[in-house]
């Protein structure tokens, strides 16, 4: 069976704009939405999502080989997606825009915190509340995300921060602190000899008699 010319046009047109490459093989986002899985060995399947992936993650089943995609779009949308046949297991759907983040809440339960562009972080879940519930919002948007001990690890630009399960903010470090800290050493030194150099320009300067030229 051929391919028409278009169609064929088309696929190649296609962007690449996320991978993720496991031991067993790699998942590739396009720029149309589309969602391919490349096995290491087998032939190749794929789905179609209704916006551009943003964020991917993989999980390992049972038997600790890779089983789900759990993939973040631009329209706030999650979608698990059962590996190798790429079957759409499940949906969700969150506020704030753009999915920027997203990690597993327990390797015992299909729950995920999801993190946004405006800096919203939601729990959704097949078992969550109405499928979705809203923790809280960072100030700015949040670039990465971790999990640990019920503490929520976030990264937002140079600031790092911990949240409770409960929203409540239990700590932020601003990452640019240090620098700004080290201009303004650099500062000081900077001063320090300028004001030096003014000094000795301003004291009286040796006599300097002409010597004769030995040639």
């Amino acid at each position: 069976m051929s391919t028409p010319g278009s169609a064929f046009c088309c696929m190649n047109n296609r962007v690449v704009v996320r991978s993720l490459v496991t031991p067993v093989g790699c998942l590739v986002a396009m720029d149309d939405g589309l969602i391919q899985w490349r096995p290491n060995v087998g032939i190749n399947k794929r789905t179609k999502l209704d916006a551009i992936a943003t964020v991917m993650v993989v999980l390992r089943g049972p038997s600790m080989s890779i089983e789900t995609a759990v993939i973040g779009d631009a329209n706030g949308g999650v979608t698990l997606i059962s590996i190798p046949s790429m079957d759409v297991i499940d949906k969700f759907a969150v506020e704030g825009g753009v999915v920027r983040s997203m990690c597993t809440v327990s390797s015992s339960e299909s729950s995920f915190l999801v993190a946004t562009q405006s800096g919203q972080v939601w729990m959704v879940g097949g078992h969550v509340p109405g499928r979705g519930v809203h923790l809280f919002t960072h100030d700015g948007p949040i670039t990465s995300m971790r999990l640990e001990n019920h503490i929520i690890q976030i990264q937002s630009g140079w600031t790092r921060a911990t949240y409770g399960m409960d929203g409540s903010q239990t700590d932020s470090i601003d990452g640019k602190k240090p620098f700004h800290e080290k201009a303004r050493q650099r500062a000081n030194r900077r001063a320090k000899i300028l004001g030096n150099e003014q000094e000795r320009s301003e004291l009286p300067q040796p006599l300097m008699l002409d010597l004769p030229v030995v040639a």
